[in-house]
């Protein structure tokens, strides 16, 4: 039956609400779908980035590690007896790279809690073996002030040195 178009005007009219209650509707669970959609991408970015930054952070470690084995007497002078930490030669800029990478990796993990606990004892491992270098301890000693107030309390109380050192 072939409705007249007076007719499917007054038949729009009569259901004009019920129309527009489904077009609401359905506009609703598109925008849920997009919602749930764009939510799924910002997590997977967000762990993209994330991982990247730890790749990154690695990357930068793992470089200091290519410049100790090219100079290993490097790395045998950061445990100089007579070091004292403010000699201003090439054990301070590598000092200041590593000290750096640290504090980075400790942002990730305790500011942004972007890296997992168990990287982040892996990091602290490290941590240990190169803070524990008389030339390094010195030097954090001599610049601690220059890092974040918040690694600055973490590494102090980790190598054990007092708020009023430096």
């Amino acid at each position: 039956m072939l409705l007249s178009p007076a007719s499917k005007l007054e038949w729009l009219d009569a259901h004009a609400g019920s129309v527009q209650a489904f077009a609401t509707l359905v506009l609703v669970i598109i925008t849920a779908y997009y919602a749930w959609t764009s939510r799924a991408q910002v997590r997977a970015t967000q762990a993209t980035l994330q991982a990247t930054a730890r790749m990154t952070l690695q990357g930068r470690l793992d470089r200091v590690s290519e410049l100790l084995l090219d100079h290993p007497e490097l790395f045998r002078r950061l445990d100089d007896p007579e070091a004292t930490g403010a000699e201003k030669d090439e054990r301070f800029h590598l000092a200041n790279i590593l000290v750096g990478v640290l504090e980075e990796a400790y942002v990730q993990h305790h500011v942004e809690g972007s890296m997992p606990a168990e990287e982040w004892r892996a990091w602290e491992a490290t941590l240990d073996g190169l803070m524990g270098r008389r030339y390094l301890a010195g030097y954090w000693r001599l610049s601690r002030g220059s890092f974040g107030e918040s690694f600055t309390r973490y590494l102090d109380e980790r190598i054990g040195v007092s708020s009023d050192s430096g």
